[in-house]
C-alpha cells in the first residue's frame, strides 16, 4: 500500500511543463493516427503510450522487477519532505515510448509512468546484467544524448551499452496478400563512454576504445598486449575499462 501512496502523492504533486518531450513511441502514435496521449499528471501519466499497430520488441526486459529509481530532481513526498528516489517498486522500461512504466496495483492491472526525461536513472534487482540503467542526457552538458544505457563498467569512465529502437512501417500488397500489415519494432544497441565532460559513442575496437583513454595510453596498450583481449566482445571491453579506471 505504501508503494501506491508514494505513487499518486507524486502525480499530485508535480508539474505538468516538465512533460514537454515528444517520445519515439508518440511520434508513431500521431503518424498511425492513434493520436497524442497527453500527460494528465506531474510525471506520472494515468496510463503508458498506446501501442496500437504496433508489433515488435518494446522493452529491454519485459517482466516486471522490482527496483527503484532515481529522479533528475527531488520531489515532495508524503509528509512534505523531498526525495529524489523512489525504491520498492514493480518496474520495466519501454525504449519505443521512453517510458518507465510503474506496476502500481498488479491485481487491477493499474499501470503507471514516469517519462525518460524525468529520470537520472534505475535499477533493477534481477534481471539481465546488473540491472543498472542510466539517462545519457546526465552526462551530456549540451542535452543531446537520448535514451538509457546498461551500466557495463563504471568509474572515471563509464561503459554502456545503450537501447534505441528501429522502426519498419507498413508494407503489405494488398493485390498479393503480402508484407506486414503493422509498423514493426526492433531493438538496437550503441556503445558509449560517460564522463565528467560528456558523452562518446564507440565502436568496439581498439582504436576507438584507445582514444578514450588516450591519458593513460602506454598503461591500456600494455593491458592489451598482455590479455589479448577479444574487443568486439563488450564483456571483455568492459575489463578493459574496470582496468583504466584502476590506474
Amino acid at each position: 500500500m505504501k508503494k501506491i501512496i508514494c505513487v499518486f502523492g507524486l502525480a499530485a504533486l508535480l508539474p505538468l511543463g516538465c512533460l514537454a518531450q515528444v517520445s519515439e513511441g508518440t511520434k508513431v502514435g500521431i503518424n498511425t493516427g492513434t493520436g497524442l496521449n497527453v500527460p494528465r499528471s506531474g510525471i506520472f501519466w494515468t496510463s503508458p503510450t498506446s501501442q496500437a499497430g504496433l508489433v515488435g520488441d518494446f522493452y529491454i526486459d519485459s517482466l516486471w522487477r522490482e527496483g527503484n529509481v532515481k529522479l533528475m530532481k527531488p520531489v515532495a513526498q508524503i509528509g512534505g519532505l523531498e526525495s529524489d528516489t523512489i525504491a520498492g517498486i514493480e518496474i520495466r522500461y519501454n525504449v519505443l515510448n521512453d517510458e518507465l512504466e510503474v506496476l502500481a496495483d498488479k491485481s487491477k492491472k493499474d499501470v503507471r509512468v514516469i517519462r525518460g526525461s524525468q529520470l537520472k536513472s534505475f535499477k533493477t534487482n534481477s534481471g539481465p546484467g546488473n540491472g543498472e540503467y542510466v539517462n545519457l542526457v546526465a552526462y551530456d552538458p549540451k542535452g543531446e544524448s537520448k535514451g538509457f544505457g546498461a551500466v557495463l563498467a563504471s568509474g572515471k569512465l563509464t561503459f554502456v551499452k545503450a537501447y534505441k529502437t528501429k522502426i519498419t512501417k507498413p508494407n503489405y500488397n494488398p493485390g498479393f496478400g503480402t508484407g506486414e500489415k503493422n509498423t514493426v519494432v526492433r531493438l538496437a544497441t550503441d556503445y558509449y563512454l560517460l564522463s565528467g565532460s560528456g558523452v562518446q559513442k564507440v565502436s568496439l575496437n581498439k582504436k576507438s576504445l584507445l582514444a578514450s583513454m588516450s591519458d593513460k595510453k602506454q598503461e591500456v596498450e600494455q593491458y592489451l598486449k598482455e590479455n589479448k583481449p577479444d574487443l568486439s566482445d563488450e564483456a571483455q571491453v568492459a575489463g578493459l575499462v574496470q582496468y583504466y579506471n584502476s590506474k
